[in-house]
């Protein structure tokens, strides 16, 4: 029970973070019904701001939110259903998992950074269409008759540095009904609605990656394509909302390898005890895409802050690929119970699956490495096999790649290859 709590806890500090309204304890009934309106344009399902206060604690009331009601809030905020929120809270450390006792302005920086790295990694979010409950009658989820021939969607990212700026071109003039949106990639946080009949929008992307924009009729996709978003070589960053802090190149690029101070982090205001933030450290886009199919990658990594509530020192060393990405996780010994694995469209979590070869000893550099062999992808710690999953079907292509670090985190002896090829070397 406390942990459902929490979760729904979670959800709601969620909400709050992408309506920027203030600390909800001071929010209106009219704020409460602007919600309600938010979350029918989002979703096409109604909850009532009786619903709303009730779920936030403001109106009495024993029982606990129905499961369409929750899986309606979750998808607000870009997730599948309730089941799949869960779930993806279980990914994150549970130093990171916001219980109601615990400092809620820290813990959600720490726990909003970490749900989103879970979503980027996942990126199989989609449309939730709700059920009836809390819907009064008569109302129903939008469907509407369309053609995607009718409709032109494009993007020009604007440069390769990041922040990036990307001009959409988009043609929805044979739209039926005026609610068109344009939405940045699989993540429903990050819909805007634009003109009917326009043409062009802008948005901004904060950090590299692989995206598919999508261009909206309701809630209906009538165009979509691959958006890649690059770095400018190596990009440091400090994971805060809305926006990271980007390092200074003098600060975590050094001749032999990645890392960040903790000083520097504390240089640029950011407390590391007793939540620490999340180092992240990207390269995108500078090597041609290769296939998975015939690949192999490795690198030496270190978790270089243990202080605080970071006992577990939480790593993971993700490949940015045309669709799933390629990715581990990595922990002190006692703390693999959270780790999770992702590859060939499965994702493996340290709870249901034995994940202990993931569980390291970060006084000392650590050999991570993945590559494809007879058909499965073969995860490697320190030269030894960990664990192996099926290749799948259409290997995507990977893009690029990004090391994560709760504290702060060093990278060296980064080496990618293809058909015993080398495509990218660094320190």
């Amino acid at each position: 029970m406390e942990k459902q709590h929490a979760y729904l806890t979670a959800c709601l500090q969620a909400i709050e973070e992408k309506l920027g309204w203030g600390d909800s304890a001071q929010w209106t009934s009219a704020d409460f019904q602007r919600l309600s309106d938010r979350i029918y344009e989002s979703t096409k399902v109604v909850l009532s701001a009786s619903t709303l206060k009730r779920v936030w604690g403001r109106v009495k009331h024993e029982g606990k939110p129905a499961t369409s009601t929750l899986d309606t809030l979750v998808a607000f905020v870009g997730y599948e259903n309730w089941r799949s929120f869960v779930m993806a809270q279980q990914q994150i450390p549970q130093s990171a998992v916001v219980a109601p006792s615990m400092d809620i302005k820290k813990k959600r920086l720490v726990l909003w950074a970490l749900v989103v790295m879970a979503l980027i990694a996942i990126g199989f979010v989609t449309f939730y269409r709700a059920g009836k409950e809390d819907m009064p009658a008569g109302t129903v989820a939008e469907t509407i008759a369309v053609s995607s021939d009718d409709y032109a969607f494009s993007s020009e990212p604007m440069t390769r540095d990041i922040p990036n700026s990307v001009v959409f071109t988009y043609d929805a003039s044979q739209a039926p009904i005026d609610s068109v949106f344009i939405q940045q990639s699989w993540d429903l946080v990050r819909q805007e609605q634009v003109s009917k009949d326009g043409h062009k929008h802008t948005s901004v992307y904060y950090e590299p990656g692989f995206y598919l924009a999508k261009l909206l009729v309701g809630q209906q996709v009538v165009k979509e394509h691959p958006l890649l978003i690059p770095s400018n070589g190596w990009l440091g960053t400090i994971d805060r909302m809305p926006r990271p802090i980007y390092l200074k190149d003098e600060e975590f690029l050094h001749s032999d390898r990645l890392g960040v101070a903790a000083e520097a982090i504390e240089a640029s205001q950011i407390d590391l005890k007793p939540d620490p933030p999340v180092v992240k450290y990207f390269n995108v886009g500078n090597f041609e895409p290769l296939s998975v199919a015939d690949f192999s990658f490795s690198a030496e990594v270190r978790n270089d802050y243990a202080a605080g509530n970071n006992a577990c020192q939480f790593s993971q060393v993700m490949l940015i690929t045309e669709g799933m990405p390629i990715s581990l996780t990595l922990s002190t010994k006692g703390c693999v119970s959270e780790l999770g694995l992702m590859g060939g469209g499965q994702s493996i979590s340290g709870k249901n699956a034995d994940l202990s070869a993931f569980g390291v000893d970060f006084s000392d550099w650590v050999t991570v490495g993945c590559r494809s062999v007879d058909g499965k992808l073969v995860y490697e710690v320190n030269g030894a096999e960990a664990y192996t999953l099926p290749l799948g079907t259409n290997p995507p292509r990977i893009v690029g790649m990004v090391f994560l670090f709760v504290g702060t985190g060093s990278v060296k002896a980064v080496r990618l290859h293809v058909d015993g090829e080398s495509v990218f070397e660094a320190f």
